[in-house]
């Protein structure tokens, strides 16, 4: 069986920066699934995205966070734009 993905991402991302980030990971042919969330990594409104790549794609989505995100925050500000978390996957299913 083939390896459906090597990272799973989880992204918790500014809500004014959501519809930028989601319309480049989809032009990257960049699955993700959003979901409504609450609480308080940014002290604003967000949206979680689940995200998952193999490792080629890792790169670039990276660089879809810094362009989208990086290039418009203040790095020394409690208030980013986005909190990314990513899983190495031993194993994924599609069933």
């Amino acid at each position: 069986m083939e390896k459906l993905m090597d990272k799973m991402v989880f992204a918790i991302i500014a809500d004014r920066f959501i519809g930028d980030f989601v319309d480049e990971l989809l032009e990257a042919d960049i699955s993700v699934t959003e979901m409504a969330s609450s609480g308080g990594f940014l002290k604003e409104g967000n949206t979680t995205v689940v995200i998952g790549v193999n490792d080629h794609q890792y790169g670039e989505l990276k660089e879809i966070l810094q362009r989208v995100i990086g290039d418009h925050t203040d790095p020394e500000s409690v208030h980013s734009g986005a909190h990314v978390f990513a899983i190495d996957l031993v194993k994924g299913l599609s069933i």
